[in-house]
């Protein structure tokens, strides 16, 4: 390795090829290599075949000092010498370079974990290696469907999450479509995603797993939507069902939105405006009573006192502290009082978004309190959440739903990437004071 040719071969990193020539240009390093294979059999009669030609083929590698790299591959043509085999004459195949394809498998790999590990837009990955987007995305397929399918990324769940999140946004075609994701609350990765929010779609992949694996499910947590209660069932019937605490405040929340805007076009004949007193204390409302100063609680009672003649929102603000008030204690017998008392109060009450809360919080009772039985909640969901959203705006839209699916698991489904050695540390020195 004391020639040029030796060193270049050593950068190149690639066994089995030898490098002819290197040459720099602005936009591309183009290094030409050829296989080192001097004798090679027939694959049908097994005779010792005859070196014939070479077949140039051009592929690009991991960009080298800031540069596209392209190999100029010069692969041996070989011809069997028996007249009576069929074969004829065939092109040998490089173990770094796959089959009609234009990149090799090292810069496939490392393109795979850009997109799935680092959230990178693949037409971003595309334009650094010097090749179309389909080049990139059929790499991530090849590479990442292997990772994502792994039997040991998943392993076995006691927590299962449930939660929904947009895929496509609506447009003249279709209405919004949405995506289920399947979360293990414990080691906080996402297991799959299912196209679509219904309770058939659930069911079918509650179906699709081993009744083994659903017989390890001890928790699942979901929001308060029906369609995630009736889709478990039946195959996750032996599970304890959580009702996740943000979703069942922010239903309370949404129960004073409501009131405050109906009072709003009730009152003023108009929806809420810059210095209306009710959408003045809009944020107020929906903020914890522990968390508000003198200050907020003065302008949140003056604000009522102005703009709710009925003190309608006054008894909508009071059942969200009611709920509220519900996960303020860990005991479960102290959150049935409360829970019970909030219903009653709920559905006691005059105003139809108040009772409508009620009837809701009546039917998810069980649920709701079965969070103090467990602790659990749909924390590690929403978190992941953000994660599916940070591929969706890398990949500025998608339209084929596998693609969709494949990506977040390569980037929240804790796919184990293969290990790169970690080359050692160059240590500075620490810096002198000058007097």
């Amino acid at each position: 390795m004391n020639d040029a040719i030796g060193l270049a071969e050593a950068m190149l990193g690639l066994d089995g090829l030898r490098v002819l020539d290197v040459v720099e240009s602005p936009s591309e390093v183009v290094v030409t290599v050829e296989t080192t294979a001097e004798v090679a059999g027939c694959p049908t009669c097994a005779v010792r075949a005859e070196a014939q030609d070479r077949l140039r083929v051009d592929v690009r590698d991991l960009p080298f000092g800031g540069r596209p790299v392209r190999l100029v591959l010069l692969k041996r043509r070989w011809r069997c010498v028996e007249l009576d085999c069929p074969a004829k004459t065939w092109t040998e195949e490089c173990e770094h370079v796959a089959s009609r394809s234009v990149i090799t498998l090292r810069a496939g790999a490392e393109a795979t974990r850009h997109v799935g590990e680092l959230a990178m837009p693949v037409a971003v990955v595309a334009r650094e290696l010097g090749v179309c987007w389909w080049t990139v995305m059929n790499a991530v397929v090849l590479h990442g469907t292997p990772l994502v399918d792994d039997p040991k990324r998943v392993g076995k769940v006691r927590a299962l999450g449930i939660d929904e999140t947009s895929f496509l946004a609506a447009n003249r075609e279709h209405s919004t479509i949405y995506a289920t994701g399947l979360v293990d609350l414990r080691r906080r990765q996402m297991i799959d995603m299912v196209e679509g929010n219904s309770a058939a779609e659930l069911r079918g992949w509650c179906a699709r797993q081993d009744p083994a694996w659903l017989a390890d499910v001890r928790v699942v947590a979901t929001d308060l939507a029906e369609s995630y209660r009736a889709g478990i069932s039946p195959h996750l019937d032996h599970a304890t069902r959580v009702a996740d605490p943000f979703h069942v405040v922010r239903v309370a929340d949404r129960c004073v939105d409501q009131v405050r805007r109906r009072v709003q076009n009730e009152t003023l004949g108009h929806r809420g405006r810059r210095h209306d007193p009710l959408f003045k204390i809009r944020k107020l409302l929906l903020k914890g009573t522990e968390r508000l100063d003198e200050r907020g609680q003065d302008r949140l009672l003056l604000g009522l006192r102005i703009g709710d003649p009925h003190d309608e929102l006054l008894g909508a603000w009071l059942a969200k502290e009611s709920v509220r008030d519900v996960y303020l204690t860990d005991d479960v017998v102290d959150a049935t009082v409360l829970l019970d008392k909030a219903i009653t109060g709920c559905r006691a009450d005059p105003v139809d978004e108040i009772r409508s809360l009620g009837n809701t919080l009546k039917r998810w009772r069980k649920e709701i309190l079965n969070h103090h039985r467990t602790g659990a909640s749909n924390g590690p969901t929403e978190g992941l959440n953000f994660c599916v959203k940070q591929v969706k705006r890398a990949g500025r839209g998608f339209s084929s739903f596998e693609h969709y699916r494949l990506r977040v698991l390569l980037h929240a489904g804790g796919v184990t990437w293969p290990r790169k050695p970690s080359p050692p540390r160059i240590r500075t020195r620490s810096p002198q004071l000058v007097a």
